[in-house]
């Protein structure tokens, strides 16, 4: 096996690199006896877009991991649909740039998916695999708007219902409160909702 250690984090990497380092202090009688092994690092947070070198595949993994810290990531994301044009097969292709936008959407929160989809139109004439691709990227973007829409649903529904318990049980609750279950989660309500039966304040209740 070797250990490899792929980092694209906005600081340079400062971990020490043997195994002997990470001990402190270490007993220099002890030393001996001490596996002491090192690792292969890939720092792309120190490389220029021309210094990543190697295959397309290769090269767009790494731009990508080094892009998703930029200041501009749709710019970024745009380069990498450019290299994506190059890998010749065309499912993998789409399969690897499902992936870059997920990554990008999910990883960024500056590229929404309205702008994936334009991001994606010029790259659709004359490939039908590409327009397919498409279609069916925006379908499950609207797929996934309707089922955030259902939770985000409930869970204002869940938060009202306990506000009301609140209300009724310690008095008006205050704008913090209000705040605080408005922004909780489904397993948090749910908790507050049963502990509501029994707690003697509010403190004691969001505790």
């Amino acid at each position: 096996m070797l250990p490899l250690v792929i980092y694209h984090g906005k600081r340079r990497w400062r971990v020490p690199r043997t195994f002997h380092d990470l001990i402190s202090p270490l007993s220099p009688a002890l030393a001996p006896y001490i596996p002491n092994f090192t690792y292969v690092l890939v720092d792309l947070s120190l490389r220029g877009d021309v210094e990543v070198k190697g295959r397309v595949l290769t090269r767009l993994v790494q731009l990508a991991m080094r892009g998703i810290f930029s200041g501009a990531p749709v710019a970024r994301l745009s380069e990498l649909m450019a290299l994506i044009a190059q890998i010749e097969n065309r499912t993998t292709a789409m399969e690897i740039l499902e992936s870059l936008l997920r990554y990008y959407v999910q990883g960024t929160r500056q590229v929404d998916e309205p702008t994936a989809c334009a991001l994606l139109q010029p790259h659709s004439d004359g490939d039908p695999i590409m327009q397919t691709f498409i279609e069916r990227y925006i379908e499950q973007g609207k797929q996934l708007g309707l089922e955030r829409g259902r939770q985000e649903g409930r869970l204002e529904g869940e938060a009202a219902i306990l506000l009301r318990q609140i209300d009724r049980k310690f008095g008006t609750p205050s704008e913090a409160v209000q705040e605080r279950i408005a922004s909780a989660d489904q397993d948090t309500l749910l908790r507050w909702s049963e502990r509501i039966l029994t707690a003697e304040n509010i403190d004691a209740l969001l505790h």
